[in-house]
């Protein structure tokens, strides 16, 4: 009679065991969907900082180029000067070894 009670007793414990192993799944499940979740507020987040300072680099880039091009309109001689200097200097460092 021990045995058939030991038995009972050993499918009561593999249930237990059973329920168990369902919980840590279930755990880990929601431990998974959390760390998703953390994961992707933090690439949104990532992105919205690369946006911002891609846009603040554009605008800056946009505000230099006005700048220049305000400059080149104030001075138009000494910038064909430097536009020219610049051009001889290229054509010095490409056609140098030629002769």
């Amino acid at each position: 009679m021990s045995d058939i009670g030991n038995g009972m007793n050993a499918a009561s414990d593999v249930d237990q065991l059973k329920a168990e192993l369902r919980n840590l799944r279930d755990d880990f499940t929601k431990i998974t969907d959390i760390l998703k979740d953390s994961a992707r507020a933090r690439g949104a987040e990532a992105a919205g900082v690369i946006r911002e300072r891609a846009e603040r680099g554009w605008s800056d880039a946009k505000n230099t180029a006005q700048s220049v091009l305000e400059e080149m309109e104030d001075r138009p001689v000494g910038t064909a000067m430097i536009v020219f200097a610049a051009g001889v200097l290229f054509g010095l460092m490409l056609g140098g070894g030629r002769r």
